[in-house]
C-alpha cells in the first residue's frame, strides 16, 4: 500500500465516482458497470477505473465518490490502487496567472494550420521508441542512428542508444505485447511500471526512463482517440516534452513531443476551455524555450496560436 501525502496531490483533475440506487457506478458521468451490481462491487470496479487514470498522469489522483444517499467521500487513489481517505474537502484549483505575451503579427491571419500537425493518434505514426532509441523489436536491436544531436546541436549520449539491461526486458516485452493487441490500457499501466522501475535504479532523467515515458505518452496519445480525455494526455505531454528538455533527448523526438503535446491541447481546448487556460503557460513555455533553429519558426507559430487564443477570451 502507498503512504501518500494528500498536500503532495495536484488539486486537479478530481474524478467522481457516482454510485446510483440502482447498483450502476460511473466515473464522471460514463458507466463503467451495469445496473444490479452489490454495491460494493461496483465501487470497486470504479476506483479501478480511476486506477488507470492515475496511471495515464504517473502519480496519484482525487477522487470524489459519492453514495446513492448524497453522502460524498473525498479520496485519493495511487497508482497501485491504494485508496487514501481524506478527512477534509479537496482544495480548490489556483486561477493561474497568464504569461505574458509577447508581440502578435499585425497580419488577421490565423497564425497556425488546423490539427494537421497532430500527427500520432490521428496518423497512426510509428511510437517513437518502439522503433528506435535502444529497445528492441520483433527481436532486433535498433541501429545506432550516427551524428544526432539534440536541441542544443551537441551529439546526442550514447546511452540514448544503448539496449534496456536484461531484468527489464520481459515488461518491455510485455508492453509491447499489449501494443500490438491494441490493449492499451494494459500497456500504459505497463509502461507505468516499467517507468517507475527504471527511475529508481537510474533516475528519472536518464535515457533509458524518459524513453519509456515518452512511449507511455505515445500509448496515451493513441488511446485518446477513442477516450477523448484530452486533459489528462495533454498534460502528460507536457510534462514528457519537459523531461525531454531536461535530458537533452534527441533533437527531432524531443520536437515531436511537443509537436503533439500542441495538436492535443487544441483538441482540448474545444473539448475544455479551463483545462486548456491551465495547461497553456507550461506549453508556451516550452515552445518558446525550444533552441533548436530547425524548429524555432514552427515553435514560434505554435506559441502565438496559443496566446492568441488566451487574448481572444476565449479561455475566459
Amino acid at each position: 500500500m502507498t503512504n501518500i501525502d494528500p498536500d503532495t496531490v495536484p488539486a486537479t483533475p478530481v474524478y467522481t465516482i457516482t454510485l446510483n440506487a440502482n447498483g450502476a457506478a460511473a466515473v464522471n458521468g460514463q458507466e463503467v458497470t451495469g445496473a444490479g451490481m452489490d454495491p460494493a462491487e461496483a465501487r470497486l470496479l470504479a476506483l479501478g477505473e480511476v486506477r488507470i487514470k492515475a496511471a495515464l498522469h504517473g502519480r496519484p489522483v482525487r477522487v470524489l465518490a459519492k453514495d446513492p444517499d448524497g453522502s460524498a467521500w473525498p479520496l485519493i487513489v495511487a497508482t497501485d490502487g491504494s485508496v487514501t481517505t481524506l478527512d477534509r474537502p479537496h482544495p480548490v484549483p489556483p486561477s493561474p496567472a497568464p504569461e505574458p505575451a509577447p508581440p502578435l503579427p499585425s497580419s488577421g491571419r490565423h497564425p497556425y494550420p488546423d490539427a494537421d500537425e497532430f500527427t500520432v493518434a490521428m496518423r497512426r505514426e510509428t511510437p517513437p521508441t518502439l522503433m528506435g532509441h535502444g529497445q528492441e523489436t520483433a527481436g532486433q536491436p535498433s541501429a545506432p542512428r550516427a551524428a544526432e544531436t539534440n536541441a542544443w546541436g551537441h551529439p546526442v549520449p550514447e546511452e540514448w542508444n544503448s539496449p534496456l539491461p536484461e531484468e527489464y526486458r520481459a515488461l518491455w516485452e510485455q508492453l509491447a505485447t499489449h501494443q500490438r493487441a491494441g490493449a492499451f490500457a494494459e500497456a500504459i499501466v505497463t509502461a507505468y511500471q516499467l517507468e517507475t522501475d527504471l527511475t529508481k535504479q537510474f533516475g528519472p532523467l536518464h535515457p533509458h526512463t524518459v524513453n519509456v515515458l515518452t512511449v507511455r505518452a505515445w500509448l496515451t496519445l493513441a488511446s485518446t482517440a477513442h477516450t477523448h480525455e484530452w486533459a489528462e494526455t495533454t498534460e502528460l505531454l507536457v510534462e514528457t516534452a519537459q523531461r525531454q528538455r531536461d535530458a537533452m533527448a534527441p533533437q527531432e523526438e524531443s520536437a515531436r513531443v511537443l509537436r503533439n503535446a500542441h495538436g492535443a491541447w487544441r483538441m482540448l481546448r474545444d473539448q475544455d476551455p479551463e483545462s486548456a487556460r491551465e495547461i497553456a503557460e507550461p506549453l508556451v513555455n516550452l515552445l518558446v524555450a525550444f533552441p533548436s533553429a530547425a524548429h524555432a519558426e514552427s515553435n514560434a507559430r505554435r506559441a502565438r496560436d496559443v496566446i492568441r487564443w488566451i487574448e481572444s477570451g476565449a479561455a475566459a
